[in-house]
């Protein structure tokens, strides 16, 4: 019994582990997009630059023995497709709708469509439902939007209703198809591989998009689109990657797991903008930021 006890917490141990690796660099993500204000970046080229640079550190760290052409044929190709698709019109969907409705109403939008996935784990897979569990979501959700929150003046046209719907329905689907991947096919298969094939059908599309508007984008590339693009692609990769490991060790609930990940970033691209961009932060944010370690603990121990 002692043995099985001290091989749980090792497993939980590790996944926090992944979750922590996930978090970290998930939020240099926001960090970089951050940057590439004050640079002048072009948000196409840079979010190109970054799934050559997923694809390459996916092929370079494929140790499964897989070969790349024997992958085409595995049971989950059709869902890499489908989730490489929907990264990167999610990544232009962010763009449009943090022109049009805002930043703060976007990433209001993001952040709480976590609810989908966790919503689909406990339907669809029968996971169980405790009081903590549910007072540790309901917290979670209203610690992520208290964090994001900023007072909104005006909103400008009917795009900056519909384009946050969009942004939440979008990205819950999203998290929601991976879930439902590494549930039914990545199990006992190699999420690196997986990993590799997402990004590699993101960096097609965006390929092939740039080609038929190459009159209106620049080929040349500034240092930061290159430098900053590399470090975006390497970030992106990790954050995707450790995700999934963490939901495979399956010492969790993937509820709960979804719910530690999207607080956790928040709680760090919070804490990102006020100590190296000064962004302000009024009392609900404070607020937020609290009610979010609150919710952190509360999982742990549902």
């Amino acid at each position: 019994m002692k043995a099985d006890q001290q091989r749980s917490a090792f497993f939980i141990f590790i996944l926090m582990i992944y979750l922590l690796l996930s978090i970290l660099t998930a939020t240099l993500i926001f960090i970089i997009f951050k940057l590439a204000v004050p640079y002048k970046a072009n948000l196409l080229k840079l979010i190109t630059i970054n799934y050559v640079a997923a694809l390459m550190l996916g092929l370079f760290s494929n140790a499964s023995g897989i070969s790349m052409a024997s992958a085409f044929t595995s049971s989950w190709i059709g869902m890499a497709l489908l989730i490489g698709f929907l990264f990167i019109v999610m990544f232009y969907f962010f763009g449009l709708s943090t022109r049009e409705a805002g930043m703060a109403v976007t990433s209001v939008a993001g952040k709480m469509s976590v609810s989908v996935p966790i919503v689909y784990s406990i339907i669809w897979y029968s996971e169980p439902v405790g009081f903590l569990k549910i007072a540790g979501l309901i917290l979670a959700l209203s610690a992520l939007f208290l964090t994001v929150y900023k007072p909104i003046r005006s909103t400008p046209n009917k795009l900056a209703y519909l384009l946050p719907i969009v942004i939440f329905a979008g990205s819950g689907i999203t998290d929601s198809l991976v879930k439902h991947t590494q549930y039914h096919y990545l199990r006992n298969s190699d999420p690196l591989l997986f990993s590799t094939f997402v990004f590699f059908f993101a960096l097609i599309i965006g390929i092939g998009y740039i080609f038929f508007t190459r009159k209106q984008v620049s080929l040349r590339l500034t240092p930061f689109e290159l430098i900053g693009g590399t470090i975006l692609g390497f970030a992106n990769f990790a954050s995707l990657y450790f995700f999934i490991l963490a939901l495979n060790c399956g010492k969790i609930d993937s509820s709960i797991v979804f719910g530690i990940n999207n607080v956790g970033i928040v709680l760090l691209s919070a804490l990102s903008g006020t100590l190296f961009f000064k962004e302000q932060l009024i009392t609900l944010n404070f607020a937020g930021i609290g009610l979010a370690l609150l919710a952190i603990l509360i999982l742990m121990f549902a």
